[in-house]
């Protein structure tokens, strides 16, 4: 017998149903009444019956169609073993050794929401870190083999130490050059020091991606991203530094992450329109980012107030893909890419000042998660993160999402039950988010 995918999100389209795949990610539209007559002959049609067959229907063409994209299966095939095995099979063959490099724990700004709290720290990489680093990524790269390098800048804010990259960079991309491994780097950030002097610098290393947070236009921004001592706003510094580096091409997109709550979340399109009014649309990539509670650091209270609910959220984050359609941007193709997460790689490592590791960039500043040290590491696997029997869990509700989420975000999920290996569903806000983006690009 033949039957739909579990991996399939039907979504209503006045006469019509559109069909995504989450597995796959491929995408069909058909009537609704083509759909009730499929279903109909699903119970005596199966891949046996259509292989033999000289002279099809229409039906039947649609059909081989839908098999063929993955969107009907054979019922005696199992997609949830299989999924699983395309999970372990991915991660196995990833290749890509994955630096995320925090420069320091150290911050110039003071946003209520950030994830890190009271515990950024005046803690800066020094040269003798970096000259380990270099040490310990070679010794990694002879006893594991990766065809790529790819170095992320991650802080605090990691330009206040734009010494310890200008002096790391090279060392790693000669490594690369050794090794006839390809190179890469990007880097998070707040902006306000990313000149063009940094940029050019960054662009030598095959720089592809920079991402750059702002929370709206100026007062919106400037009232949740200021300075920590002076209280002096950030974005008219920022917004120059992004249209210099656009300007002198230092790369093709910039990626602008835009974090959201009930304080900013209507001033929001003002910013779309100051990047359409200077005629950058094309050259910015949107990114929205929900804020959810994280650590009770002296941030309890701002997201007791702040923060919105998962109906809300998808909603709010449906009406920012619109509002950013309408003015030409690019919107994103669904809510996530995959649960491809740095927890979930087998070559991945958030390396601290000092050379002290965890798997998760949401955990730096928690020493109490350190499970290693480039002095003595040899494995970049934290015995916290290799438990997927979550993914099972998900897949035993015939959830079709869990290509798409993988069971959500450990961070989350240690958060809400303590544990890095439970589930963390977040079902009807990402099956809606999904839902609408495929109705927005689809049209």
């Amino acid at each position: 017998m033949i039957t739909w995918s579990m991996f399939n999100l039907f979504i209503d389209d006045s006469d019509h149903l559109i069909i995504r795949n989450t597995l796959t990610t491929t995408t069909v539209r058909i009537t609704k009444k083509t759909k009730e007559e499929i279903d109909k002959s699903l119970s005596f049609i199966d891949c046996e019956y259509l292989d033999n067959l000289k002279d099809s229907t229409n039906q039947e063409n649609t059909i081989k169609i839908l098999l063929d994209k993955k969107i009907l299966v054979d019922s005696l095939k199992n997609e949830k073993k299989e999924y699983k095995e395309l999970f372990l099979k991915y991660r196995q063959e990833d290749k890509v050794l994955a630096l995320y490099i925090t420069t320091t724990l150290d911050c110039q700004l003071d946003c209520p929401y950030c994830f890190e709290g009271n515990n950024k720290t005046k803690e800066y990489m020094t040269k003798e870190d970096a000259d380990k680093i270099k040490t310990w990524t070679t010794h990694y790269l002879n006893k594991n083999f990766c065809d790529k390098i790819r170095v992320i800048f991650y802080g605090g804010e990691p330009l206040l130490n734009k010494k310890l990259i200008r002096y790391i960079l090279p060392k790693l991309k000669n490594i690369a050059d050794e090794k006839k491994l390809s190179f890469e780097t990007g880097i998070l950030t707040n902006g306000e020091f990313f000149d063009l002097e940094i940029g050019k610098f960054l662009k030598k290393y095959n720089l592809n991606k920079i991402q750059i947070t702002l929370d709206g236009p100026e007062n919106c921004h400037n009232a949740r991203r200021h300075r920590k001592k002076s209280k002096k706003g950030t974005f008219q510094k920022i917004i120059n530094n992004i249209f210099c580096l656009i300007e002198n091409n230092i790369i093709e997109k910039i990626d602008i992450r835009i974090n959201f709550d009930k304080q900013n979340i209507s001033f929001i399109p003002e910013l779309f329109d100051l990047f359409v009014d200077n005629k950058i649309e094309k050259r910015i990539s949107l990114s929205f980012g929900i804020i959810t509670p994280t650590i009770y650091i002296n941030t309890k209270n701002y997201f007791e107030e702040n923060t919105l609910g998962q109906t809300i959220n998808a909603e709010k984050y449906l009406w920012l893909c619109s509002e950013a359609k309408k003015r030409g941007f690019s919107i994103p193709k669904e809510f996530l890419s995959g649960p491809w997460c740095a927890t979930r790689k087998i070559h991945s490592a958030v390396i601290l000042p000092r050379g002290n590791i965890v798997k998760c960039i949401s955990l730096v500043g928690r020493n109490d998660f350190i499970f290693g040290n480039i002095n003595n590491c040899d494995n970049l696997e934290d015995e916290q993160f290799t438990n997927f029997e979550y993914i099972s869990n998900c897949l035993e509700q015939n959830c079709p999402l869990v290509p798409i989420c993988g069971g959500g975000c450990r961070f989350e999920a240690y958060l809400s039950k303590g544990d890095f290996s439970k589930p963390h569903c977040q079902r009807k806000m990402v099956e809606t988010i999904n839902k609408g983006l495929v109705l927005l690009n689809y049209k």
